[in-house]
């Protein structure tokens, strides 16, 4: 499993959950691409598994979910330039320009759409298993998780 990413002093848990996914992108498209989607979704509940950052997660999401403010947050960090995941991924593949989800798409040769439904499945998996607690998706392995829901996050990043 990808290492964890601690929050470090003045960083956020999205923040956290930004440089776990960016050094997992940048590992998998410079290295393994058909591992990527399995690298990306581990470092995710590597994030949310870990009892000091999935608090400050699950605030975030709740307040994206619930509040104009919280919602362009989120988007910030899932798309824009300024993105945290995308900004950081650039660093992590050695650009000295930041990305956005467009330039990812050109990266990955998949259209943005597709990022944004990797996303989705990623998102929809947070909601059941941490918000909801439906079971049995609340107490299967993250293991169990990764065999299910990667080869669908796959198609979409790879093709």
């Amino acid at each position: 499993m990808p290492e964890a990413h601690t929050i470090t002093e003045g960083q956020t848990a999205l923040g956290a959950l930004g440089d776990a996914l960016a050094k997992a992108g940048a590992e998998s498209i410079s290295g393994q691409r058909e591992k990527l989607a399995e690298g990306l979704l581990r470092a995710s509940l590597k994030q949310w598994e870990d009892p000091a950052v999935r608090p400050q997660l699950l605030a975030d999401l709740t307040a994206a979910i619930t509040d104009e403010a919280g919602a362009e947050k989120m988007r910030a960090f899932m798309s824009a330039q300024s993105s945290q995941i995308f900004s950081q991924l650039g660093k992590a593949l050695g650009l000295e320009q930041t990305l956005d989800i467009n330039e990812v798409a050109e990266i990955l040769k998949v259209p943005p759409l597709n990022i944004n439904a990797a996303q989705a499945q990623v998102w929809g998996m947070v909601i059941l298993r941490y918000i909801l607690r439906l079971e049995p998706i609340s107490s299967a392995s993250s293991d169990e998780l990764v065999t299910l829901i990667a080869p669908t996050i796959q198609r979409y990043l790879v093709g």
